[in-house]
C-alpha cells in the first residue's frame, strides 16, 4: 500500500440547522479540485528591475466537482439538487483517511449546477459543481 492510498473518503453535507448535522452524500466516488488560490497583484513600477507582486489577502476557493452513483429517491442527493435550484449555500465536511492518519476539511459551498447522466448497461451518475466560498479549515 502506498502513502497515496485513499482508504476512506467521506463527503458530508450540512443541514443548515443549529446545531448542524452532516449527512454523507450517498455513493460519492469522486471529488475533484478541492483547493484555494492566493491571487497575485502586480505592483511593478518605473523603479522596478523586474516584475513585482503582492498577494491579495483574500484567497479564492476552487470550483469542485463531486460525482456519485445516482440513487433515485436518495434524500441527501435530492436535497443537494434542491440546493442548486434554490441557490442555497451549504456547509461541507470532507474526511480523508489512509487508515492511520485522518484530515478533515470544512468549508461552505455555493451550489452551481447538477448533471444527471443516465446510461444503458452502465451506472447512472449524478455530478455537482460547487464553488467554495470562504475559508477551508483543515484539522
Amino acid at each position: 500500500m502506498t502513502a497515496a492510498y485513499s482508504g476512506g473518503v467521506d463527503f458530508a453535507v450540512g443541514d443548515g440547522g443549529g446545531p448542524e448535522a452532516f449527512t454523507t452524500l450517498a455513493e460519492t466516488y469522486s471529488v475533484s479540485g478541492l483547493s484555494k488560490t492566493n491571487e497575485q497583484i502586480e505592483v511593478s513600477n518605473f523603479d522596478s528591475t523586474a516584475k513585482e507582486y503582492i498577494l491579495n489577502t483574500l484567497a479564492d476557493g476552487a470550483e469542485i466537482t463531486v460525482e456519485c452513483n445516482h440513487i433515485l429517491g436518495n434524500t441527501t442527493q435530492e436535497a443537494l439538487i434542491a440546493d442548486v435550484d434554490a441557490q442555497t449555500t451549504r456547509n461541507i465536511e470532507m474526511e480523508l483517511t489512509d487508515g492511520t492518519t485522518t484530515n478533515n476539511y470544512a468549508f461552505a459551498v455555493v451550489p452551481i449546477s447538477w448533471t444527471i447522466t443516465p446510461a444503458i448497461g452502465d451506472k447512472n451518475t449524478l455530478a455537482f459543481s460547487l464553488k467554495i466560498t470562504g475559508d477551508i479549515t483543515v484539522t
